[in-house]
């Protein structure tokens, strides 16, 4: 599976004012969704705890074989290749899910922040003790394929501080766990979600540095 953005489909329905809804991926929270101005309680959030659990296991058995004396890359392929199929419904009802909720609002416009730099291929990537190095790639591939088959257009913006960036200030706040907290004394937000804090900041970011569409798909 690619992890390069897919070149972004285009809106067939200029005449709306389009809602960017942005979309934080995570391990612990598969997926975190939110539009621009959103209720962070109302944003959509798929938790990625079957996913970790698997990714654990394949790892101790990757690094096993790893330490055999004898060619292992047959193994090594096939437990790949089961786990993949394990947790692939899996990421592909979360992308279903987001499109779905993206679907709710006018003229959506999906907006995922640029990973271009996991330049590496998923099996390059197996024996990576963070899940996310290569999971994170590929949930966005399914995202926007899933986005591209019911022609909403998807944008991606630079993810630098996205997770750190307080959605209602702008500020960069403390991270603790899985919160936020902003340290802004006249900001009105307090502890807050980081994922779901994060999803309304990527979707900012489209007014902030353009929106960018990708057409089409290259692997």
């Amino acid at each position: 599976m690619s992890s390069t953005p897919l070149p972004a489909t285009t809106s067939r329905d200029r005449t709306l004012e389009p809602t960017p809804v942005g979309v934080d991926v995570g391990v612990k929270n598969l997926v975190a969704a939110a539009p621009t101005n959103g209720d962070l309680e109302a944003a959509l959030v798929i938790e990625g705890d079957h996913v970790r659990k698997r990714h654990e296991t394949l790892v101790e058995a990757m690094q096993a074989l790893q330490g055999a004396k004898f060619d292992t890359a047959d193994g090594q392929t096939q437990l790949f290749a089961a786990l993949w199929h394990q947790i692939r419904p899996q990421v592909y009802d979360a992308a279903v899910r987001v499109v779905r909720y993206a679907q709710g609002f006018s003229a959506p416009t999906l907006v995922l922040e640029d990973l271009s730099f996991c330049e590496a291929t998923l099996w390059e990537r197996r024996t990576a003790d963070d899940v996310g190095t290569w999971l994170l790639p590929a949930l966005q591939h399914a995202i926007a394929l899933k986005a591209q088959e019911v022609g909403i257009p998807v944008t991606y913006v630079n993810p630098k501080y996205t997770t750190q960036q307080c959605h209602v200030c702008g500020c960069l706040g403390r991270l603790e766990n899985d919160t936020l907290e902003c340290t802004t004394e006249d900001c009105p937000v307090g502890t807050v979600c980081r994922d779901r804090s994060a999803a309304v900041s990527i979707a900012q970011r489209v007014d902030r540095e353009g929106m960018t569409e990708v057409i089409g798909h290259h692997d």
